[in-house]
């Protein structure tokens, strides 16, 4: 079973990191302190053992063993057994002389050092010198070695107290880190997210401190600058051609009207009503054109206002319901607003939003079967408001939901429909305008789901 790891922002990554290389660098550093310490603290009872025994070791060359028992006894009555220790044995470790009466079971009878740690039988912590006198006599020095435990005990504690200031300084470092780097990534999702829904215009705020993501933002910045150069470029010439090519399509729809009354007979009649259609569509694409270019780029002037989708709905299916009864199609709204929505709190513009809801509706009588139901299921919540129109056709494949909002894609099995592709592209447009969001779904036919906020 894979274990899923929360979701850590990369500023809070990088927080961390700060935080566990302070931890690190300190931890490492009182390991090197403490060792050091002990090492020096150890040696120094060392030299301290080994130049006792070395002043002992000449009063035996000098007077002899009874000389050194003389100097035994008197320091051991000079000293207790709980701070130095003294023992001098004969060759078979029996006590001549000391201030303790064996020797110790945990010292080995062997010339050199030893550390015997405490324990609950020995509270004390000593370390031992042993050392032979000739062939007949055995030396024993021993240093208590609490003091420099407890000095050892205590650079513990001040580095374990500079640990945790070090990894409280660390957290407090990133965290203001991971704030600043949060709020700064935040107006760059803010600008990015504003010209998403168009307004090109709108650029990544920089900041005073010249660092590397205000080299980036320069660098989105003047990326964006030229994006908005070239969108421009193209919108220009979408425009020109539109309106170049409305005029005298217009003049030609004019003209052609003025046949009709001319034509001698039916067909040639038809021919040019016929002809008149055509151009009409095409005057009715390049309009649709226009508007989504004018929505995506932000030029086209809305009036957002407080509206009520419950009575949109209900003009937009007035309209379209003739249309609906021609193919014995019945259109069912389902109003379900919250009583306490009532009140209009969504924002929007009349125009756009009725536009959008007739071009579902449309798209719905035109795919959807004969004598089938056309659903309007309105509903709301304290935030938003959700519209689903859904039909009982065969829908769009999944894997086209995506594409059939571009301009001009038609799904394979309605080329042979009239349209000419732009009509979810405007929808899409609309409800991006609108902060709102558009979903395509299949669910015992087709359905189109937009969700708008409340204000």
């Amino acid at each position: 079973m894979k274990i899923k790891l929360p979701h850590l922002s990369l500023s809070l990554k990088f927080a961390l990191s700060i935080g566990g290389v302070f931890f690190l660098i300190n931890f490492v550093f009182e390991g090197i302190v403490s060792e050091t310490s002990e090492h020096f603290m150890e040696r120094e009872i060392d030299n301290r053992l080994q130049t006792k025994s070395n002043d002992m070791n000449e009063v035996y060359e000098l007077g002899g063993i009874k000389l050194l028992q003389a100097l035994i006894d008197r320091r051991a009555k000079q000293e207790l057994a709980d701070t130095k220790i003294y023992l001098l044995t004969d060759g078979s470790y029996n006590k001549l002389s000391g201030n303790i009466s064996v020797w110790p079971i945990e010292v080995p009878k062997t010339k050199g050092f030893t550390e015997v740690e405490d324990d609950a039988s020995h509270p004390i912590e000593y370390r031992f010198l042993s050392m032979p006198l000739g062939d007949q006599y055995h030396l024993l020095l021993g240093l208590d070695t609490s003091k420099e435990e407890e000095l050892e005990d205590q650079v513990f504690l001040v580095f374990l107290g500079a640990l945790l200031l070090s990894i409280l300084g660390g957290a407090i470092a990133g965290v203001i880190l991971h704030k600043g780097l949060k709020k700064r990534l935040a107006l760059i999702n803010t600008t990015c997210s504003e010209i998403m829904l168009g307004r090109f215009s709108k650029r990544i705020p920089i900041s005073r401190t010249s660092d590397e993501i205000d080299v980036m933002a320069h660098t989105l910045n003047s990326m964006l600058d030229r994006i908005e150069t070239l969108m421009d470029g193209i919108r220009h010439v979408t425009d020109n051609i539109a309106h170049d090519l409305r005029t005298p399509l217009t003049r030609l729809h004019g003209r052609l009207e003025r046949l009709v009354p001319l034509a001698e007979n039916d067909n040639n009649r038809k021919l040019v009503e016929a002809a008149i259609s055509e151009v009409d569509q095409l005057l009715i694409t390049f309009a649709a054109l226009l508007s989504i270019t004018r929505l995506e780029t932000g030029e086209l002037e809305t009036n957002f206002d407080p509206i009520s989708l419950g009575s949109l709905l209900e003009d937009a299916i007035e309209i379209y319901e003739p249309l609906a009864e021609d193919k014995g199609q019945r259109i069912v709204l389902q109003d379900k607003l919250n009583e306490s929505s009532r009140p209009e709190r969504v924002l929007g513009d009349r125009d756009l939003i009725i536009q959008c809801f007739s071009n579902l509706i449309d798209n719905a009588i035109k795919y959807g079967p004969k004598n089938s139901t056309i659903t309007i299921d309105l509903s709301s919540n304290d935030t938003e408001a959700k519209i689903i129109i859904h039909d009982e056709g065969t829908g769009i494949p999944e894997d086209e939901h995506t594409n059939v909002l571009e301009r001009f894609y038609r799904v394979e099995s309605s080329r042979n429909l009239p349209g000419n592709g732009l009509g979810l592209s405007l929808v899409a447009a609309v409800v991006r305008i609108h902060n709102g969001k558009l979903t395509l779904a299949n669910n015992n036919g087709f359905q189109a789901v937009i969700i708008l906020p409340m204000q």
